[in-house]
């Protein structure tokens, strides 16, 4: 009995190969600075790259920023997004900008919990025995099982409209609401407002007089394209 040799053909491996894009950086006073950087490459890793190249000193408040110049907005870009699906999103003629600077609150919401959570605007689904402190809030805002519920009054405008009005708003983990009546949380007078999974919050460098805004801080949330 004679075993006949088989021939096995291993299939190719293609190898991964990332194209490199040169993207524009601008600092505070303006001044540019073009890099080279791969197509994968998160903000965070865009930072660390000019921290090296600038001999700055890494205190963990360098941040990329998203500057809209034409509406106005600009938001910190987090340190998971990738850079370059940020940069696919702008129209062709628009005039945005990336920003690298400081900002010293980029990991407060981390550090100081106590100054997010006022205990006025706070409340939970369930009660609650003794006191809950800031840091173990933050650990329930971030879990998957509890979360509590922020509330207070916001200006908002609704759009095509010019007149701004002070309404209740809800933080909830399924999106923002508003009550239709004063305060109430009845499910009837709750409308849906936004959800987060695809939108980034941006905050308004001009709202007073591009949108007539009453307060000189605002915010807005734009949907992903």
């Amino acid at each position: 009995m004679s075993l006949s040799a088989r021939r096995v053909t291993l299939p190719a491996i293609t190898p991964i190969v990332l194209q490199k894009r040169v993207i524009k950086v601008y600092s505070e006073d303006e001044t540019s600075r073009a890099v080279e950087v791969p197509s994968d490459i998160t903000a965070r890793d865009v930072c660390q790259l000019l921290i090296l190249k600038n001999h700055y000193i890494d205190d963990h408040s360098w941040t990329l920023f998203e500057h809209l110049p034409h509406i106005g907005l600009e938001r910190t870009i987090e340190d998971h997004e990738l850079v370059m699906e940020v940069l696919s999103n702008w129209g062709m003629e628009e005039e945005n900008k990336l920003y690298f600077r400081k900002n010293y609150a980029k990991y407060e919401f981390f550090k100081n919990p106590m100054y997010f959570f006022p205990e006025h605007m706070v409340s939970f689904a369930t009660e609650t025995n003794g006191e809950i402190s800031p840091t173990q809030i933050l650990q329930m805002f971030l879990s998957s099982s509890t979360y509590p519920e922020i509330h207070g009054f916001l200006h908002a405008k609704e759009q095509g409209k010019k007149s701004w009005k002070k309404i209740y708003f809800l933080l909830r983990r399924s999106g923002l609401y508003f009550s239709t009546k004063g305060t109430s949380k009845e499910p009837r007078h709750l409308q849906f407002f936004s959800e987060f999974g695809n939108s980034d919050i941006y905050v308004s460098l001009a709202g007073k007089k591009k949108h007539g805004a009453p307060t000189n801080y605002g915010f807005c949330f734009k949907v992903q394209a």
